[in-house]
């Protein structure tokens, strides 16, 4: 899958999962071939929240833009508002909180790629 590729996020479905959250993958190994990382949109729907992990080798950096919420490590909380952008070093626990009225939406990009971004071999 070599060359350029174009995603329409129209053309993705969203992946749903709880708490409330729907993930688009538009960039990975398969969906366009991406081998060094992956990039997607988050929707944290009111009341939602990505639960507390951590990625033990994948350097991780999210881009907000719409909504309010909280990004919370082990020794800070991080007020999330449109234009903030969060670069999340691997090995620490984290979690996403959507603390306000409406969706938190936001890019993720992950590098390298998380596995069950990558085709089955």
């Amino acid at each position: 899958m070599s060359g350029l590729k174009v995603v329409n996020i129209k053309d993705v479905e969203g992946i749903y999962r709880e708490p409330a959250r729907t993930s688009w993958i538009l960039v990975s190994e398969k969906t366009v071939g991406a081998q060094n990382l992956a990039m997607g949109v988050n929707e944290t729907h009111v009341g939602g929240s990505v639960p507390r992990h951590k990625h033990e080798k994948e350097e991780e950096v999210m881009y907000f833009l719409q909504g309010r919420g909280q990004f919370i490590t082990e020794t800070q909380t991080i007020e999330l508002e449109p234009g903030i952008c969060v670069y999340n070093p691997p090995g620490e626990f984290h979690s996403i909180v959507n603390t306000g009225d409406e969706v938190l939406k936001f890019v993720w990009i992950y590098s390298p790629q998380l596995e069950d971004h990558r085709v089955k071999k």
